[in-house]
């Protein structure tokens, strides 16, 4: 029986050296070593711009699994494979920023209460290096952030080809127990073009009869259209106004400005003319009305008409057409554009008529006196100009 129990313990025994033998061969050891190792967990990094070429910011977020202790190291790589990020100009400042913990810029001190310290910048191997400070410790399963140039002045410039590129964090004790990768994505950026139609309509209608317009205490003597300003007959003291109503409908950025002239003088066919205001002296500064002064023997004192706005936008400060309770009038309108309607910004008279905005009315006004030349068919033609600014 003691010889056979022999046996058997032997068998055991070369059976059990054989069986650790395979196992050494098939590498346990390695397995057993690598269990305490893990990948770092919801590895990512928002990237700022992600155009060739840029500098951009990078904020990177990963997961401990094993924690970390006092002296450990946090190694961030950009492309470990190419170096095709260039950190040139990078320094701790630009990279001591985190969401998540206080990062010193100092290498290898802290301050109370910060948690990592900039260890290392590499412009060759592309990385930075962060450590854990002194007396501190971060538990497993905890969130760690690194925000890299974002607070600071100088970031990283990306590669200058389109494509995937790993970003790899290594952390841990010695021989970087915790490792991942993320990866950004570098492309062209993409125009977005788009084209909007000018809208710009002018339109010209009539005033009725027995409105008041820019306070003008004479009201309209009689109805006007879009092509007709009838003062009809004319007698000597009594002055007769009308005025057109001017519209614009635009989404010029700068809006628009409107200017009109006369080709001529009222002027009729026997050569007798009405003179502009005042007294044929083409006043070229806002006036208020004075009548002919019917001087004999100087005929352009015979009779006068002139134009008004109530545009308050219109012009400089030698070009306001009225104080209030009053209109004001310019007599240098012949071959001469004048502005008497203006708006700085996109207007619409169809959705919303604003006055002294969208839509604005034209004065005319004509006085004579009892030494005008008679003459049926005085005459001259308005010109309006409308122009959108962009």
């Amino acid at each position: 029986m003691h010889i056979v129990y022999t046996l058997v313990q032997s068998r055991l025994f070369i059976f059990t050296l054989i069986l650790a033998l395979v196992a050494w061969t098939w590498g346990v050891p390695n397995m057993v070593q690598r269990a305490q190792a893990a990948g770092l967990k919801s590895v990512s990094d928002t990237i700022s711009d992600s155009d060739l070429g840029v500098d951009a910011e990078h904020s990177i977020t990963f997961t401990t699994p094993n924690g970390l202790q006092a002296g450990d190291a946090i190694r961030i790589t950009f492309d470990p494979s190419g170096q095709a990020f260039d950190l040139t100009g990078l320094t701790s400042t630009d990279v001591s920023s985190s969401t998540t913990h206080t990062v010193w810029d100092s290498s290898g001190s802290c301050a109370a209460g910060v948690d990592f310290y900039v260890n290392a910048i590499s412009t060759t191997s592309d990385y930075v290096e962060y450590v854990l400070c002194p007396g501190d410790t971060v538990a497993s399963s905890t969130q760690i952030n690194f925000l890299i140039g974002k607070e600071g002045t100088n970031d990283i410039n990306n590669p200058t080809t389109a494509g995937s590129y790993v970003i790899r964090i290594d952390g841990g004790a010695g021989g970087w127990q915790d490792s991942g990768d993320t990866r950004v994505a570098i492309v062209d950026d993409v125009t977005v073009t788009a084209s909007v139609e000018t809208i710009f309509t002018f339109t010209i209608t009539g005033v009725n009869a027995s409105t008041t317009v820019n306070n003008e205490t004479v009201q309209t003597s009689a109805t006007t259209t879009a092509t007709s300003v009838p003062f009809g007959v004319i007698s000597p003291g009594t002055p007769k106004f009308l005025a057109q109503e001017l519209r614009v409908d635009t989404n010029a950025a700068n809006g628009f400005t409107v200017t009109v002239q006369a080709d001529q003088t009222l002027t009729a066919s026997n050569g007798a003319d009405i003179d502009t205001f005042i007294d044929g002296n083409s006043t070229a500064s806002t006036t208020a009305w004075q009548s002919p002064s019917n001087t004999f023997g100087n005929e352009n004192t015979y009779g006068h008409w002139g134009l008004t706005t109530d545009d308050t936008d219109v012009g400089s400060s030698t070009l306001i057409f009225g104080n209030g309770s009053a209109a004001f009038y310019v007599g240098n309108f012949v071959n001469n554009p004048i502005p008497v309607f203006y708006h700085n910004q996109p207007v619409s008279y169809t959705s919303s008529p604003t006055s002294g905005q969208s839509y604005t009315r034209v004065g005319y006004k004509v006085e004579i006196n009892t030494l005008q030349e008679a003459a049926p068919d005085y005459t001259a033609t308005l010109t309006y100009i409308a122009t959108p600014v962009f």
